[in-house]
């Protein structure tokens, strides 16, 4: 007991000498704490959103556990997504035994009556299976049962908590009262928890999926995402091997479909479910990570050069304490307390700096970000920063008592008695550190500079179409109200001609897959005459279906022959317009105006054509459009285009181009729109502009954060260079009176402090470069029109870091210039 107290006094003492210690030396003190307080903020921000949305597991239990399957046909160009087929779940279902539940769903937008008017709202279509495997269960009534997965039972639906109070007032409210979807009554079944989140934070409301006898023997129209939960102890290779050997199995059970399957490379991946959400932007934000780590490092090594400058003036101090019988323990004790102190209210300050910086990168494209609604510095994240802020805090107190304590006593009093400052060692040990700063600084800088030059790249992109002046907005039409395909069409043609009327709007379409909006459909065309080689696998490209005048609002230029135009009716012959990709692939080299393609409609023979086949004529060739993202990153083998008139949708988004405000067209679109078709709503609407804005989003996150930190580590190089040459006037102040007195001059004094300043950057330069050399292909999949060593990149963090390290000469130059040797010989 009495050993505890006496511990608990010493730790006391040492805790109040270091308070008095700090206190009266409150320039180092103030500038330590704001040292970690800033940098400290960068990693809290930067940690909010890495944990969020990278390490925290998904908001339902075990979430690990639940995996994904996704088929994929690399050959074919379609070696992306994350779907199966309704046939795959019934055959996971017979055959792959590792999971304890499997479930299909997919989001579905849904048209509600609210307080009147028709509102869009996020729902989730889903096998009752879902919950039960989710583990989450209604907090008021019940979940789906199996039989409502059948036909004819399936109008039934479980309301999120918010749309249940929007629309009745309360969950209980709800429960057992009819939702009019799309024209169709649903009853209300249950409604979930406040608060429950699972893939897209925007579902509001989940219906169950039934299928027929047709579908559920329908393989490889992936249009549903698949998830299994893991019984205990099984693994995601035990998944992985069962299914291979049920796609194995099918190839031979459907042997019309294996040479093409095995041509196309076909093979499902299995993955961690949130694999799906986060795969875009995992090391992007593994990147500004390590940036943030970087700004650390270079902070750490700031407040290092100040203790170890501090320590340095404090020798005399401490070896004379040590000279009177102070003990080693208790000097190292007083120190790493000084800068624990220091750096927890460092650390403390940063975790509420970077609370505020999140909220401010938010306009930035945090909010784009997948899991974004989960994105906040929670009591995780402020114990990690204030756990790394005492790392530092010791580290930084155990590096000078180090110092201390290998100098003997009696060659730190000698040293000091002759020059009046710290010993060489501790130069030579403040100058490493710099030039380490300097290299730190110099790959931040290029990685900025990399970051930067990519998205100037991406800005200039032609992505095959004019943003300018077009306006979007999407809609859907039921079924229930619109029986016929015919009443679909004549209900387009009234509103297009309605908007077409707008003053100010130049032209106006529709299509199935407006560019930027999340929205593709991929399927497999061949082209008459086309010879395959052996082995040569079927493509997939991008299917879209547009209305006369879409091009033209797009501003979609054709390459060779026509638009689409009244020519190409429900009743004409089929056209089709093709992307040069696509075109090059069929035809190389030749023209395709007046040649035909169809699509394959005999699953046991896709190559066969007859008197049933649906020939189309190409009519036009237009150049490739970046549908999926701004670089035109999307399907490979290229795009067609199929008249709306002929390929009717039930869901499309309208383009309209204008020359006048976009706000006020939009308005003018919703009324004319409700005058045609007062049922149906209009959401998603944008401009082109913003669908831009919106794509680079998380591009822009990454650039705001690169050039963040960038230019912190500038600011703690050029204090850290500044301080290492303070220090070096200080101490040389002796050499420089003796030089003055000899008839040096002043500009002659400058370029000594100069060559001393150029010598840290350059040898920084060095091993910063090194750095980037090392690093340049954790940044390569990262950028766009760059390359990881760009020499004007290079060249220009070079400069930039040259400059900054004159800057930071001045003032110590200046007050060397200004050394009066009589005063300075006096002193000595």
């Amino acid at each position: 007991m009495g050993s505890v107290i006496d511990i608990m006094g010493a730790m006391l003492h040492s805790l109040r000498q270091a308070v008095r210690s700090l206190a009266g030396d409150k320039g180092f003190t103030i500038t330590v704490v704001v040292t970690v307080a800033v940098c400290i903020a960068a990693n809290t921000a930067t940690f909010a959103v890495v944990n969020s949305v990278l390490l925290r597991p998904l908001p339902v239990p075990d979430a690990r556990s639940i995996l994904l399957m996704a088929n994929r046909y690399p050959k074919a160009g379609a070696d992306f997504g994350y779907n199966s087929a309704v046939g795959d779940y019934y055959d996971r279902m017979r055959d792959v035994h590792v999971f304890s539940e499997q479930a299909l769903f997919r989001t579905s937008g849904r048209t509600l009556q609210i307080q009147g008017t028709p509102q869009r709202v996020t729902g989730m279509v889903a096998t009752p299976s879902l919950f039960r495997l989710l583990r989450v269960a209604p907090a008021h009534g019940r979940a789906f049962s199996e039989a409502e997965g059948e036909l004819g039972a399936e109008r039934k639906v479980i309301l999120s908590d918010g749309l249940s109070r929007q629309l009745f007032g309360s969950p209980e409210a709800a429960l057992g009262r009819d939702v009019r979807m799309s024209g169709q009554p649903f009853a209300v079944v249950g409604v979930m928890p406040a608060g429950f989140n699972f893939i897209d934070p925007e579902v509001r409301l989940w219906v169950p999926a039934a299928f027929s006898p047709e579908e559920r023997e329908t393989r490889h129209s992936n249009n549903w995402n698949y998830i299994g939960r893991l019984k205990p102890g099984a693994t995601l290779q035990q998944a992985q091997a069962q299914v291979d050997a049920l796609n194995r199995a099918n190839l031979d059970r459907f042997p019309h479909f294996k040479e093409l399957l095995i041509n196309a490379g076909f093979h499902t991946v299995a993955m961690p479910l949130e694999d799906m959400l986060v795969s875009q932007v995992r090391s992007s934000l593994y990147l500004l990570w390590g940036g943030a780590a970087f700004v650390l490092l270079i902070g750490v090594v700031n407040v290092a050069n100040l203790v170890l400058a501090r320590t340095t003036m404090r020798r005399k101090e401490f070896a004379t304490r040590l000279a009177l019988g102070a003990g080693a323990g208790r000097l190292t004790r007083q120190l790493v307390t000084e800068s624990l102190l220091v750096a927890l209210a460092g650390g403390g300050i940063g975790a509420l700096l970077g609370t505020a910086l999140l909220r401010l990168l938010g306009p930035s494209g945090i909010g784009r970000l997948p899991r974004a609604d989960e994105v906040r510095v929670d009591s995780a994240v402020a114990l990690a920063m204030l756990a790394t802020a005492a790392v530092v805090g010791v580290a930084i107190g155990l590096i000078p008592s180090l110092q201390v304590m290998r100098a003997p006593v009696n060659e730190v009093l000698r040293e000091e008695s002759r020059s009046g400052t710290g010993g060489r060692r501790a130069r030579r040990a403040r100058q490493i550190l710099v030039i380490a700063q300097v290299g730190l600084a110099f790959v931040l800088l290029a990685g900025a500079g990399l970051i930067l030059a990519s998205f100037r790249q991406l800005l200039q992109v032609n992505p095959g179409f004019d943003v300018h002046g077009v306006v979007t907005a999407s809609t859907s039409v039921p079924q229930s109200l619109y029986p016929k395909e015919s009443d679909a069409l004549e209900l387009l043609d009234r509103a297009l001609a309605a908007i077409r009327a707008i003053p100010g709007v130049q032209a106006a379409g529709a299509t199935t897959t407006i560019p930027w909006s999340g929205d593709h459909s991929d399927s497999v065309i061949l082209a008459e005459g086309y010879v395959m080689k052996p082995g040569e696998s079927l493509i997939s490209p991008e299917q879209v279906t547009v209305t006369p005048g879409y091009l033209e609002a797009m501003h979609i230029p054709m390459v060779a022959g026509r638009a689409f135009d009244t020519r190409d009716g429900a009743e004409a012959p089929g056209a089709i317009i093709v992307d040069q990709r696509l075109a090059q692939h069929f035809w190389p080299g030749r023209n395709p105006l007046g040649r035909r393609m169809y699509l394959p409609q005999d699953v046991h023979d896709i190559l066969r054509t007859n008197e049933h086949t649906q020939w189309m004529t190409v009519v036009g060739m237009i150049g490739q459009v970046h549908t999926g993202d701004v670089e035109g990153s999307g399907n490979p083998v290229g795009a067609y285009y199929l008249p709306y008139a002929q390929n009717v949708s039930r869901g499309y988004s309208l383009a309209i181009k204008t020359t006048g405000d976009t706000g006020a067209v939009l308005r003018a679109v919703r009324a004319k729109f409700a005058q045609v078709a007062p049922s149906l709503a209009l959401f998603d609407a944008h401009t082109m502009e913003e669908r831009g804005d919106l794509a680079l989003a998380s591009r822009r996150a990454s650039l705001t954060l690169a050039m963040f930190f960038a230019g912190l580590a500038l600011f703690l190089s050029a204090i850290g260079i500044y301080g290492v040459l303070a220090y070096l006037v200080m101490q040389r102040q002796r050499e420089i009176g003796i030089r003055t007195a000899l008839g040096c001059t002043a500009g002659g004094i400058v370029r000594l402090v100069a060559r001393e300043a150029l010598w840290l950057v350059g040898v920084g330069l060095v091993l910063g470069g090194a750095g980037a050399v090392a690093l340049r292909s954790v940044i390569a999949g990262e950028l766009y029109g760059v390359r990881p060593l760009d020499p004007l990149v290079m060249s220009a963090a070079i400069v930039t870091l040259g400059l900054v390290g004159l800057a930071a000469c001045v003032l110590p130059a200046r007050r060397a210039a200004r050394v009066d040797p009589a005063n300075v010989l006096r002193e000595q």
